[in-house]
């Protein structure tokens, strides 16, 4: 139990009562032996468990035959799950640490004392809680399906007729044939169409991949950065795949290349080196941004609800949020993978010892002058 006090200046002050030796437990044996007898129990169901039910193991590992699908053991499907929506180093690396350091840094964030250790100790602790996960589940399964094209597959799936919707000049033959939605420009015409058109495209890109790839939108510009060749207009990707960076000697201002400098050395001087924006845009910044958007959303929701009003109640919603992105990674990439990493129902998953045909034998490319033919017993 705490007794507040008031310091002469008016501060507060938590004094705690010195508890009774009947009040505490020692180490030992009070705790120790209680983990003690845990783990026993738990070493003896585990050898129970490892003689009465064999574990799914394959052959041994052969890098010539690897499955399709090739998962990672299930507490790292989340991070695999990752790798198939940014940067190889972004997902392993820069966003597991920065989520760990964030939960570490609740502590020292949150320095409230009140209702510590107590399960949902805000007056909305639950409303948040309950909102942040239905949320969370909503916005990861939209951002999940919009990088997988499902959208777009069924937009371009919903047919019409084009005497409806007017497009081009048909005759009476050919009045009802069926058109789809996705061959019209719905803002042709428009003011400023070109820009609109650059967003809806942008909405309806097969995956973020496509940003870098195939979304195309064209501005009018007096001026050109970088070196290639200027039209006057500003076009995306061509024109932001090499954006050169200052003082990197080939730009501005121009030297030699430094060849007193070390091998290692030249990998970190920027020598000659340029932005790729369109493949930023995809690997980092879209990632970053939906994952920043979902955050800030969710706590902006909050706070004009009146639900959440203190710090306490933002790491809630955003320790809730964490949680159920965790878990669902993990659900997505063990039973929603299937071949090649496609986004499949659970019943279309091919098992690795019920269907064989998984296993496929990969036969590197530097392989094939290593090839006999049988009947000669030359080199193939």
């Amino acid at each position: 139990m705490a007794i507040i006090t008031r310091t002469a200046a008016g501060e507060k002050e938590t004094v705690r009562q010195k508890r009774e030796r009947d009040q505490e437990l020692l180490v030992w044996p009070d705790l120790v032996f209680i983990e003690f007898i845990a783990a026993v129990l738990f070493t003896l169901t585990f050898v129970a468990l490892s003689v009465l039910v064999d574990a799914p193991l394959l052959n041994q590992a052969n890098s010539n035959i690897t499955p399709n699908p090739s998962k990672a053991p299930w507490y790292l499907l989340n991070l695999q799950e990752l790798l198939l929506h940014m940067d190889k180093g972004l997902a392993g690396v820069v966003v597991p640490t920065i989520a760990l350091v964030v939960l570490m840094a609740f502590p020292y964030i949150d320095r409230s004392n009140e209702g510590q250790g107590v399960w949902f100790g805000t007056k909305n602790a639950v409303r948040i809680t309950v909102f942040s996960f239905i949320f969370a589940s909503f916005y990861l399964t939209i951002s999940l399906l919009w990088d997988d094209g499902a959208h777009v597959r069924i937009y371009q799936q919903a047919p019409v007729t084009a005497s409806n919707l007017g497009i081009g000049n048909y005759s009476d033959a050919n009045q009802d044939r069926p058109e789809w939605l996705f061959e019209k420009n719905p803002f042709d015409g428009w003011p400023a169409e070109g820009l609109f058109k650059a967003g809806w495209d942008f909405v309806f890109l097969p995956n973020r991949v496509a940003a870098r790839d195939e979304w195309t939108w064209s501005l009018p510009v007096p001026y050109q950065p970088g070196g290639g060749e200027h039209d006057g207009y500003l076009d995306w990707p061509q024109d932001f795949k090499r954006i050169p960076i200052p003082l990197n000697g080939t730009w501005l201002f121009h030297w030699d290349k430094p060849g007193w400098m070390p091998g290692w050395m030249l990998r970190i001087y920027p020598y000659d080196r340029h932005l790729d924006i369109p493949a930023i845009t995809a690997e980092y910044v879209m990632p970053i941004g939906a994952i920043l958007v979902g955050g800030a959303v969710m706590l902006l929701v909050l706070f004009k609800l009146g639900w959440a009003s203190t710090m306490r109640d933002a790491l809630i919603a955003i320790f809730t949020g964490f949680i159920l992105t965790y878990f669902a990674l993990t659900i997505i990439g063990a039973a929603f993978r299937g071949r090649g990493q496609e986004l499949v129902p659970p019943t279309h998953v091919p098992n690795l010892e019920e269907d064989p045909t998984i296993m496929r034998e990969h036969v590197p490319p530097w392989s094939h002058h290593l090839l006999i033919d049988s009947t000669t017993g030359t080199q193939a």
